[in-house]
């Protein structure tokens, strides 16, 4: 694998941790929330950040905005289109496609 792929790839993942990471800082103000102590929310998050290295990979990305851009729209489509609310905890519960669906 070469150096400028290896690159593209980091570069997707780095997309797929921002949704989150954007979504931490629009409620820095607020309490922390309970989600960030679920190993289920650390475990969705890991498979977002790869799903976004792989999505820029895949689809080809020639520069580091193009694969940020892959990398932040494959997991957001996705966690938009598995977003079921019928299979949340309540209101007060965590429901990991609830949060996704965001």
């Amino acid at each position: 694998m070469s150096r400028e792929t290896l690159l593209i790839i980091i570069f997707g993942c780095v997309g797929g941790l921002l949704p989150d990471v954007l979504r931490i800082i629009k409620s820095r103000h607020d309490a922390p929330p309970a989600y960030l102590r679920s190993r289920m929310f650390y475990g969705g998050l890991l498979l977002l950040v790869a799903i976004g290295g792989l999505a820029a990979w895949l689809l080809g990305a020639h520069e580091a905005k193009e694969a940020v851009a892959y990398g932040f729209a494959a997991p957001e489509l996705i966690s938009k289109l598995g977003a079921d609310t019928s299979l949340d905890r309540g209101p007060e519960g965590f429901g990991i496609r609830k949060w996704w669906a965001r």
